[in-house]
């Protein structure tokens, strides 16, 4: 029975083959290995843009003076 709040996605043999040895190991729903991949994806994502955010921030002397003030 299918469900409308779910899909299918096509990955290629290889990678199948590495969530299913990764669910295996943790024992678990290779269904909650794909959760766990795309939260850390969204984490890492979000990292980056904050680093280059401080980093855009520390380029400009008067705004980075002012954002430590501040802090």
């Amino acid at each position: 029975m299918a469900s409308q709040d779910t899909t299918t996605v096509r990955v290629r043999r290889p990678d199948s083959e590495r969530l299913q040895s990764l669910a295996k190991s943790r024992k678990t729903a290779v269904i909650d290995v794909v959760h766990e991949a795309i939260d850390a994806l969204e984490r890492q994502e979000f990292l980056r843009g904050l680093s280059d955010d401080y980093r855009k921030l520390r380029e400009d002397p008067a705004r980075w003076q002012a954002f430590v003030g501040e802090r």
